[in-house]
């Protein structure tokens, strides 16, 4: 059955409306698993097979670094001199590393083999550290780290964080994701045969995707409107390597190989016709895909790449776009800049069904305040929004529900 749907889809691609440019990040000489952003430097620290990359801001250039030849798969702010990493390829050098910003030096705080990522939960003030034979780790000071029993002698492959709801995935059980409701006290496994995922993504409003890589009968993207208890098919593919999102909610996905017409990265719209692809391989370098990376750092819409041969960004891919939808949706905010409160006027056509939210971001990407609105039958919307004692700064504003997100830039002073 997937072959015959490969077949027909690869007619249905649409027609691209997108015009968009790709530009270097990096050098092209660095081979790009991951970027973590918001740590170590001002263009956060690149991950390589055999070690990570830090930007010089005085010297614009990029500096390596290596604890033996480790490949760094994932990294999060410590302290303010400090960051921890995870690095290991089965040796025993593997485990989570401090990484010291003024000494350039790389300290092991816990031996674990093969860690595949590191996270941090904001609100819970936890970190966690998934492994390929040692289960899930987690610590509240980053030092002292401990076993989830839950995950004793899983293989722990990604997680990923949406308010309170966690979910982890992991390859050695065919019913191969997990979730929680109550940031991470209990743990439940999703029903059903769910296939492995080895990268996932939650949007700005809680919808997970998560990809199933390799080449068999059941590669492709899946999603999740119920944070990882269910899942369902959102198409077939092989060989799919990345998922991601930008500011806006829109999807991306990335290919590690090409296989057939699917290659390099393409914006996913699960509102067009099956496949829903729209691919924005023009001039991009390299077309191997290993992360698809939003930027919460910047104030613009731009999405990062990471592949076998730098890192690269496009900002400017909206260009053009359906201007139907530019046309229906649109929102003022006034006063802007603000002190007390603004005024956020907004058009917002939707179903009778689909709420609405209001995201209040900082400019280091953090959710700062959320307010549900009830759709009603004209579509258009005043709000008052009050920062509180918010310091002053930048702040980014998202309106949308699970099918559309707009925005609008906030200034508090």
């Amino acid at each position: 059955m997937k072959k015959l749907i490969f077949l027909l889809t690869v007619f249905l691609f649409q027609t691209s409306v997108y015009s968009y440019t790709w530009n270097s990040f990096c050098p092209d000489s660095i081979h790009a698993t991951n970027i973590c952003f918001g740590i170590g430097s001002s263009k956060g620290v690149i991950c390589t097979p055999n070690g990570m990359y830090l930007h010089d801001d005085n010297n614009q250039i990029w500096n390596y670094f290596t604890y033996g030849g480790l490949p760094v798969w994932e990294a999060v702010q410590f302290n303010a001199t400090q960051i921890l990493v995870v690095m290991g390829n089965g040796s025993y050098s593997d485990g989570i590393y401090t990484f010291d910003l003024l000494t350039f030096q790389f300290s092991v705080v816990h031996w674990c083999a093969n860690p595949n990522f590191i996270k941090y939960d904001f609100p819970s003030v936890t970190y966690y550290v998934g492994c390929q034979f040692g289960g899930l780790l987690k610590s509240t000071d980053g030092l002292t780290w401990t076993d989830v029993p839950y995950f004793t002698d899983k293989t722990c492959t990604c997680m990923e964080f949406y308010e309170n709801h966690f979910v982890i995935s992991e390859v050695s059980n065919v019913f191969n994701t997990y979730w929680s409701d109550d940031s991470g006290n209990t743990w439940n496994q999703t029903a059903g045969g769910i296939p492995i995922i080895t990268d996932m993504e939650f949007t700005n409003q809680g919808i997970l995707y998560g990809i199933f890589p390799d080449y068999s009968n059941s590669s492709g993207l899946y999603g999740s409107d119920n944070y990882g208890a269910n899942w369902n098919l959102e198409f077939y593919a092989n060989n799919m390597s990345a998922v991601g999102f930008d500011a806006l909610n829109n999807i991306f996905v990335g290919w590690e190989a090409s296989f057939g017409s699917y290659e390099g990265i393409a914006i996913y719209d699960p509102q067009s016709p099956p496949p829903g692809l729209t691919f924005l391989n023009t001039n991009l370098p390299c077309i191997n895909i290993n992360k698809i990376k939003l930027n919460p750092t910047w104030s613009s819409i731009a999405i990062f790449c990471c592949t076998d041969s730098g890192v690269y960004f496009s900002n400017d891919y909206l260009t053009g776009i359906n201007q139907n939808k530019k046309n229906k949706y649109s929102v003022s905010v006034f006063p802007n800049p603000l002190k007390n409160y603004t005024n956020i006027n907004f058009t917002f056509p939707c179903q009778d069904d689909d709420n609405i939210s209001i995201f209040i971001f900082n400019n280091q990407g953090i959710k700062i305040d959320e307010i549900r609105v009830n759709n009603n039958l004209s579509g258009k919307y005043n709000v008052r929004w009050e920062p509180g004692n918010l310091p002053a700064g930048i702040y980014n504003c998202f309106i949308g529900n699970k099918h559309n997100m707009i925005s609008q830039k906030l200034v508090v002073y």
